[in-house]
């Protein structure tokens, strides 16, 4: 098993995981912390990010990291072509996907790489995010994102009490996904 160097808590992630992707499930899971029941989440009892809404059927509140690492790898990772696409705009894609849904991040990323936005991350999508100039590219599409939760906040005021954090979280990949464009996968 893999995990976090945080010292406060152990989270682990399914050691099977390609390298990459278990990278960045455990960022997620750092962000996304554990058991949350807030009466305002529209994702309702939410753990690691796993949200009730979503899966209606499983335990959340006993759900384990390395359970949730492995939904994330299959619902989010892998089935957003997030293991086709270079790191740094796998992992923009990849966070958006788990916090704003796929289909509003796979446009997005479509949208901002000017190829037919479908939702469908094919030959001619991925083809774009290597040719696309990364920097601007994942900084585009974290406008396009906090763009969404403006939205979001606009259509449902009480959802005001999660921009802040939501926008913060947008702003500290994109520092992240930064540092991955310029110094490669491995920069500190």
């Amino acid at each position: 098993m893999k995990q976090n160097n945080l010292p406060h808590k152990i989270l682990l992630v399914d050691d099977s995981l390609p390298p990459v992707a278990s990278q960045a499930i455990l960022r997620i899971l750092e962000e996304e912390k554990g058991y949350v029941n807030n009466p305002n989440d529209k994702g309702l009892e939410t753990k690691y990010g796993i949200t009730k809404r979503w899966y209606p059927t499983l335990d959340i509140k006993n759900l384990t990291s390395v359970k949730a690492s492995k939904i994330y790898y299959r619902d989010y990772w892998c089935f957003n072509k997030c293991d086709k696409l270079p790191q740094d705009i796998a992992l923009t894609l990849f966070d958006s996907a788990v916090n704003q849904g796929g289909n509003f991040a796979r446009k997005a990323l479509q949208q901002t790489l000017n190829v037919k936005a479908d939702g469908i991350i094919g030959s001619k999508t991925i083809a774009a995010a290597f040719a696309a100039p990364s920097l601007i590219l994942i900084t585009q599409f974290t406008r396009l994102r906090c763009q969404q939760y403006t939205n979001l906040v606009q259509a449902d005021i009480s959802q005001v009490e999660f921009i802040e954090g939501w926008v913060d979280r947008a702003l500290d990949i994109l520092l992240e996904c930064q540092i991955i464009a310029v110094f490669g996968g491995d920069a500190p």
